[in-house]
């Protein structure tokens, strides 16, 4: 805890330094926030959230500056302190820097960057909107939020044996076991380090990005000592706007989906760049007057040992309506398919349980600054006797100053 404080207490203070190298140039904005969530959920929780018991409290701090050193340079740190990345993860509480980055636009406008650091991915259409006070949910969509049956440290859980062994009940489902264990078709935002070169050029966005671990992998990975660029994974967009109603995207990811710790539980001449995940998406945008709906359809597959190609198809469909100055409903469908893996014998086993979740959000922004929302999630994982809880209840609260 003591060397992560240093950590972000040095950048901050760094960046602030730089920042005001020459007072009539270098700029800077340094931001705080408060938010606290309150959970309620039947058990074991769904999505990400982490609480033992029926109810959870997630409060967060959040430190946020902004640097612009010259035209061309820029220096972005965000900093949280709360129980974890994922909702009660951490129940002491830890301290993060999830975001650091240089950008560096050589001719001084959107045309061309250049980003280096631990940024979100430029995957999708949701990660822009991800923040507390820019999304209208307090969950994310569920193929953002939620774990599929792909063990990303131990390559022995989509053997043909462990997978017959969960279908037969005679070892846990993976609802019942740690979420670290799974990945996700993303996880969240997919802060991950490495590289990145984006830009726009009138109606036509593009961005391309090289990351230190995939887009499945959990929190504990995207520092820049818990991935090797020995097996990167390299992500891209491309997005058009051809108005101010319309906007389109698609997307593609390639890279391993297991932890750097799993490598040493392959057997000898395989490594993780062997087992990939490949990554197909398309988005969509349409807005008017009150009304913003919006839409995302991914396909993933992953490359076994034994298993096969694991494929799965997951997608979402949302609409947030401003009822009034100030408030808003929203509402929102998901499902994730998958397909068989190849188990024993010759048989078909299932590896991962198709899923779908149904949600209703309402938000009432106070001022500019203060946000009230709450949330209600419906979520069912088809077959499973013992699955995820159904339903969850959140209430939050953000204030920025």
């Amino acid at each position: 805890m003591k060397s992560r404080l240093s950590l972000v207490l040095f950048v901050f203070t760094l960046g602030r330094a730089v920042a005001q190298i020459d007072d009539e140039g270098p700029s800077w904005s340094f931001n705080t926030s408060v938010e606290a969530v309150v959970w309620a959920s039947e058990t074991p929780a769904p999505g990400f959230l982490k609480q033992d018991g029926h109810t959870g409290f997630d409060p967060r701090l959040v430190l946020s500056l902004d640097a612009l050193l010259t035209p061309q340079w820029y220096f972005h740190a965000t900093a949280r302190i709360d129980r974890g990345f994922d909702p009660i993860d951490q129940p002491d509480g830890e301290i993060r820097l999830d975001e650091v980055m240089f950008r560096y636009r050589p001719f001084g406008d959107d045309r061309l960057n250049f980003q280096l650091g631990k940024f979100p991915t430029v995957v999708g259409s949701w990660v822009s909107q991800h923040d507390f006070y820019d999304d209208a949910f307090l969950l994310p969509p569920l193929p953002y939020g939620q774990i599929t049956g792909v063990g990303v440290e131990h390559p022995q859980s989509l053997s043909r044996t462990s997978l017959q062994a969960r279908k037969d009940g005679l070892r846990p489902n993976i609802f019942e076991t740690p979420k670290r264990l799974w990945g996700s078709t993303i996880w969240v935002p997919s802060y991950a380090s490495g590289f990145a070169i984006f830009g726009s050029r009138g109606p036509v966005d593009y961005a391309v990005e090289i990351k230190n671990t995939g887009l499945a992998s959990h929190p504990s990975q995207w520092d820049l000592q818990s991935g090797q660029f020995d097996s990167p994974t390299i992500s891209g967009r491309l997005g058009y706007r051809p108005n101010a109603a319309w906007a389109f995207g698609i997307s593609a990811s390639h890279g391993p989906y297991l932890n750097l710790d799993a490598e040493d539980l392959l057997p000898s001449g395989v490594d993780r760049g062997d087992l990939a995940h490949t990554l197909v998406g398309v988005d969509a945008r349409w807005a008017h007057r009150d009304l913003i709906l919006s839409a995302e359809l991914l396909a993933s597959e992953y490359e076994t040992l034994e298993a096969g190609d694991l494929h799965s198809l997951s997608w979402y469909v949302q609409a947030r309506w401003k009822a009034a100055p100030g408030f808003w409903l929203a509402g929102r469908f998901g499902q994730i398919f998958n397909n068989e893996a190849n188990g024993p014998n010759g048989t078909s086993v299932e590896w991962s349980p198709d899923q779908w979740r149904a949600e209703v959000s309402l938000g009432w922004r106070i001022t500019p600054d203060i946000l009230v929302k709450g949330q209600y999630a419906f979520t069912h994982a088809d077959g499973e006797p013992t699955g995820p809880g159904e339903h969850v209840i959140g209430l939050g609260a953000g204030w920025r100053f």
